[in-house]
């Protein structure tokens, strides 16, 4: 009786406070009231401690995809030892259709690396999920970081920062002239009504929409931690909210933490979320802060976020995710085209590096169509007898892996 009376009174309070009865959650929230040097440390220490409570009861499904690659229609097989969002995301990404789908088992989260030395091998290519402390233990290890944040720096006019470099400064300023035709007004806010009705009517139905089953939002609670540290960026036209941004400081810089549209409003999605990106960086260089983050993406450089964050001149930045997979594959020429339609971004120990397919379009085009600031290398598949011109890229070291051969090394997938 006393128990059915304490569950009924545990159901009537708010999430909130239902959320804080947990003595992790409950120590997340006293710190996120904290100043910054002291709040981090707190937050990470919590984070790793859930983390670490759950690794003897994780484990990966581990399935076979298999269908066309994305470029040029091979038959490609992967292997995926991962939670199911995951496999969604890879499964779009490197198949050209739906690819066929087989269960092979499981894959408990202590075993994940012995699995890949076993069955990789039986593969084109196998991605294998793992959390800290095991991926950061695995010296060696061809690692695919789960998430890459862009960033900016903002230490410099803002007239700098909208010419950019020579080959973009059209498109950016004719975006410019876009948003100022728009009329719109920025509010800055921390009001936790304005906050939580952003959330609820701009930023949820747009994240779901944008990214349909890929989808990922941020939790409640995240806003009210943020609001304490941060700012809403609410654009309004003829006095209704169109768009906005959340964003939080972090020491001397700024970073967004998320966009929001109103799916109603006459203006386009696409539209108010381009004049978020610009008051957005308006805002950073007018508060003094030394660099503006502009979120994270998936490791992939074909990603849609990736190159829409890259046309406002966002470079890559180190990978620091608690997730991330093992990367094994054979050059095949169907892991070349799937690599030419999706190159992945390795993290070498703090050296991130590209892995990609060339394919008809050539090397040059490739690189034209990837490279990236913040890359420190480009290891480029080619096929046997191909002309490798003699080209440099502009940000990052360029390596050509022949056929037969395979690199980094770590990522053999060895029979």
């Amino acid at each position: 009786m006393a128990v059915s009376s304490a569950l009924a009174l545990y159901r009537r309070l708010p999430e909130e406070a239902r959320r804080c009865l947990r003595p992790l959650n409950l120590v997340d929230e006293l710190a996120s009231a904290l100043p910054g040097r002291l709040r981090t440390p707190v937050e990470t220490a919590t984070e790793l401690l859930r983390r670490v409570r759950r690794l003897r009861r994780t484990v990966y499904p581990l399935r076979r995809l298999s269908g066309p690659s994305r470029v040029g229609g091979f038959a490609l097989s992967c292997l995926l030892a991962a939670d199911d969002l995951s496999v969604r995301y890879w499964g779009q990404t490197l198949f050209a259709v739906p690819p066929l789908e087989a269960r092979l088992g499981e894959v408990r989260a202590l075993d994940v690396r012995a699995a890949a030395a076993e069955l990789a091998a039986t593969a084109d290519l196998s991605l294998w999920q793992t959390s800290w402390p095991f991926w950061a233990a695995a010296r060696g290890a061809a690692r695919v970081p789960a998430w890459i944040p862009l960033g900016l720096a903002t230490d410099r006019p803002l007239e700098a920062i909208v010419h950019g470099e020579r080959s973009g400064r059209a498109a950016r300023k004719n975006d410019i002239r876009r948003i100022d035709r728009l009329g719109v007004t920025v509010r800055v806010t921390r009001d936790a009504r304005v906050w939580e009705d952003f959330r609820r009517r701009l930023y949820e139905p747009y994240v779901t929409r944008r990214f349909a089953d890929l989808a990922v939002p941020v939790p409640r609670h995240v806003f009210r931690h943020v609001r304490r540290r941060g700012w809403l960026l609410l654009l309004e036209r003829e006095a209704r909210p169109i768009a906005g941004a959340v964003l939080e400081r972090v020491g001397r810089d700024v970073r967004v933490v998320v966009f929001g549209a109103d799916l109603g409003a006459d203006v386009a999605p696409t539209t108010g979320i381009e004049a978020c990106y610009y008051h957005a960086i308006r805002f950073a260089v007018g508060r003094g802060f030394h660099r503006l983050g502009l979120g994270t993406c998936r490791p992939v450089l074909t990603d849609g976020v990736l190159r829409y964050k890259r046309k406002w001149g966002a470079a890559l930045d180190r990978p620091n995710t608690w997730d991330a997979w093992f990367l094994r594959y054979r050059h095949t020429p169907a892991v070349r085209a799937a690599l030419t339609g999706a190159p992945i971004l390795v993290d070498r120990g703090g050296r991130l590096v590209a892995l990609a397919g060339v394919e008809e379009s050539g090397l040059e085009a490739q690189l034209e169509r990837i490279e990236a600031p913040g890359l420190d290398e480009l290891a480029c598949l080619v096929d046997d007898g191909a002309l490798v011109p003699d080209v440099v890229p502009r940000h990052a070291a360029l390596r050509i892996v022949p056929p037969g051969e395979v690199w980094p090394r770590e990522a053999t997938a060895a029979a």
